[in-house]
């Protein structure tokens, strides 16, 4: 059973529809994210290949090349990359050495939903 969705998630969760919606502003984010995650390799390692997974299936889903993926799971992976962008969220990320801890939690959340 999948823990209960923590309740900070909501906000980007609307946030998320909103960028499902605008294919063009989803494609941004996710190179945005692309960039962050490049920039950051070393602090997130342990996720390195979900959290590139999850841009991977972002991407095949605005190309087309990937149709039959659900709605709910585009907006939690898109919510998820929200707030990996986001350089002010629960633990700051210029707090070295801890600042990605939360992002490494939820984007592995979000991933263990979406596999369930």
């Amino acid at each position: 059973m999948a823990k209960e969705q923590p309740k900070f998630l909501d906000n980007f969760k609307k946030k998320a529809e909103i960028y499902a919606s605008d294919k063009t502003r989803a494609s941004f984010l996710v190179r945005k994210a692309l960039q962050k995650a490049n920039e950051q390799k070393n602090n997130l390692i342990k996720i390195w290949g979900d959290l590139t997974n999850l841009f991977r299936l972002v991407l095949a889903w605005i190309d087309g090349t990937y149709t039959e993926v659900p709605w709910k799971t585009i907006v939690l992976a898109i919510a998820g990359m929200i707030y990996f962008v986001n350089p002010f969220d629960v633990i700051p990320d210029f707090l070295s050495g801890i600042g990605y801890l939360d992002d490494i939690s939820v984007i592995a959340f979000v991933i263990k939903s979406i596999h369930q």
